[in-house]
């Protein structure tokens, strides 16, 4: 039986997809689904695009509350993605400190810290710490990294000044894509 999890994605221009996504499996999490080297589709004729990831019942969205348009089904290429959480505290967070506490027992892993600043998106760039399990040099091979306690500050220029505004999110847990760092330091 086919499942679906409702997800929130940022694209590279600061728009808001909110909707459900196929999955194979409930126990695969959505970070190693946009991970895969071959994104699942229920029905992989629908594709219009080899990296995308199709999500049904989608609200493209300006803000938290105001909804700009609906969708029944909508592709969103997996390059125009800054970052992405799923839209259920249940499945991120406690899932992610979970499967990491395990993946540190088998593999000696350490909880580390990361600071990172993004490229530009849209007409900002952020300032983006968080928590992550394992080797950065491996995560940063895969597509999207996954980081729990994530603290995020959008900074941007208008008419000369710089600004900075703090970001709230839903939960703690975001992933995002490894094409949207500029630079990083661990520790």
């Amino acid at each position: 039986m086919i499942e679906q999890r409702q997800v929130a994605i940022i694209t590279s221009l600061g728009k808001k997809y909110s909707g459900m996504v196929d999955i194979p499996n409930p126990t695969l999490r959505t970070t190693d689904l946009f991970n895969s080297a071959n994104i699942y589709w229920k029905n992989p004729n629908e594709k219009c695009f080899d990296n995308a990831v199709l999500m049904y019942d989608a609200k493209l969205m300006f803000d938290e509350a105001s909804v700009f348009r609906k969708y029944d089904k909508i592709q969103i290429r997996l390059d125009e993605i800054f970052y992405f959480y799923d839209d259920l505290q249940s499945i991120s967070d406690e899932k992610e400190k979970k499967r990491a506490s395990t993946m540190m027992q088998i593999s000696q892993e350490k909880l580390q810290r990361v600071n990172i600043i993004s490229v530009l998106v849209g007409n900002s760039f952020y300032d983006i710490s968080g928590d992550f399990y394992g080797l950065f040099k491996k995560k940063s091979n895969d597509r999207f990294l996954p980081l729990t306690n994530v603290s995020m500050i959008e900074i941007s220029k208008r008419e000369g000044k710089w600004f900075k505004k703090s970001i709230t999110l839903p939960f703690k847990f975001i992933c995002i894509s490894n094409r949207h760092i500029e630079s990083a330091l661990i520790g």
